[in-house]
């Protein structure tokens, strides 16, 4: 049921950090969108550069409105103060590294005034070229790890429903959004659009997806820059964040428990853990010991030569900073021959990459923001408006593997079992 046919007000919300180099076509193809010029302003919210993207779009693009921040507040805060700032009877947030299709506006617009109830809309998301699809819809594991299918689904001309839109190309009731209390700020970057879907739905709102709403990624212009073990944090974090606020209680209690293994066993995977180090001589461990690749035969291994050692020094300290790369420079040490060495230090320390560690910092971090965490799923649990059974439908694969190793499936699907997650997503919605 379309209930109105005007097009309504709208903001465009970009946040930037050091992409000048994004801008220009970014801000350009927005010049040329099928959209009347008196009824959309564009803002672009700043976080911190210092590459003159700030000075670039003043002197190129004056009629963009600016908000400059003095450092990175993050894509959640960024886009809440665009939000904010905006005149538009919908805020619409688009990356920086992106461009869009003249329709774009137009089809998001269409798509929110469809019908009353929808809160939000998503666009379909190609690459820079076109010849490959970054989002066609949405899909949740049930431990909050989201995903974003690149194959359209049947029917893909048409107006469907998921679960959340993705936060690079976004259509959100203003005032809605306001009301439900915009993105998560304590999210920084990473699933806070998965966050605002699932409660929008929560809160009786509908979110749907338009494919016609074309845009052009060139794919993490920003985030390509953060260390792996930084995002390794955010995205392990704000998973829990997400479940911890959103599922029903009788859901989260069975949820959360294997949440939390799983975490765990991700830390080993990613840690490379081998367990027999931590055995008493004569006692008997249940399940294997050796988690993923062990450095157990060590001194075995052929010797590298010294530019072989400099290239995966070089290389580990890029993706996992200047304490974890000093403890590779001793393993290296440990394959170039030294094997007494090698058996001392095997007894008494551990070499653990940071990514594994980055489990144990998100964990930690839950525990922290457990007093807000809380607060917060008091407010959305009291403001509910539908039950988890008419909304679980929408995740599309709640078992999705994270990551998809051979060492992780049979974990996940024990622990689904056991505490009955399986049954959760087989429940009729009432």
């Amino acid at each position: 049921m379309r209930i109105k046919t005007d097009r309504p007000q709208v903001s465009v919300v970009v946040v930037n950090m050091d992409g000048r180099h994004h801008l220009a076509p970014c801000l350009k193809s927005l010049d040329k969108v099928d959209y009347p010029a008196d009824r959309m302003e564009v803002i672009l919210v700043d976080n911190g550069s210092v590459d003159g993207s700030v000075l670039f779009v003043q002197h190129n693009h004056p009629g963009v409105k600016v908000i400059q921040n003095d450092h990175n507040e993050g894509f959640a805060r960024a886009n809440n103060q665009g939000a904010r700032a905006a005149n538009g009877e919908y805020v619409v947030f688009l990356n920086n590294d992106m461009r869009v299709h003249p329709a774009w506006l137009n089809e998001l617009a269409a798509a929110a005034r469809s019908a009353r109830d929808v809160a939000a809309v998503g666009g379909r998301i190609l690459s820079w070229d076109g010849n490959a699809v970054d989002f066609a819809g949405a899909a949740l594991n049930f431990y909050g790890m989201g995903f974003q299918p690149h194959d359209d689904p049947p029917g893909e001309d048409q107006l469907s429903e998921i679960l959340f839109g993705c936060g690079g190309s976004l259509l959100v009731d203003r005032q809605v959004f306001m009301e439900v209390g915009g993105f998560d700020p304590d999210y920084f970057a990473y699933f806070e659009d998965v966050d605002l879907g699932w409660r929008l739905w929560l809160l009786g709102h509908r979110v749907l997806y338009a494919p016609a709403a074309l845009t052009y990624h060139r794919g993490h212009g920003t985030s390509s820059r953060m260390p792996t073990a930084q995002v390794a944090v955010l995205y392990e974090r704000n998973a829990l964040y997400t479940i911890i606020k959103n599922y029903s209680e009788a859901n989260l209690q069975r949820v959360l428990p294997a949440a939390l293994l799983l975490l765990i066993r991700r830390a080993a995977i990613f840690g490379r853990l081998d367990k027999r180090g931590f055995r008493m001589v004569g006692s008997v461990a249940s399940g294997p010991n050796p988690i993923g690749p062990t450095d157990e035969s060590l001194p075995s291994q052929p010797r590298m030569s010294l530019r072989q050692a400099m290239q995966r020094f070089a290389q580990f300290t890029r993706d996992s900073g200047l304490y974890a790369a000093t403890l590779e420079a001793i393993r290296l040490v440990l394959v170039m021959g030294h094997q007494k060495l090698g058996r001392l230090l095997r007894s008494e320390a551990s070499l653990v990459p940071r990514q594994a560690l980055a489990h144990l910092v998100a964990a930690d971090d839950v525990i922290d923001a457990l007093p807000s965490l809380m607060k917060k799923r008091a407010d959305i649990q009291s403001r509910r408006k539908r039950s988890d059974a008419e909304i679980l439908g929408l995740f599309n694969a709640p078992f999705h593997p994270h990551p998809p190793f051979k060492e992780y499936i049979p974990v996940q699907e024990m622990l689904t079992q056991l505490f009955g997650i399986d049954k959760m997503f087989q429940e009729p919605p009432t």
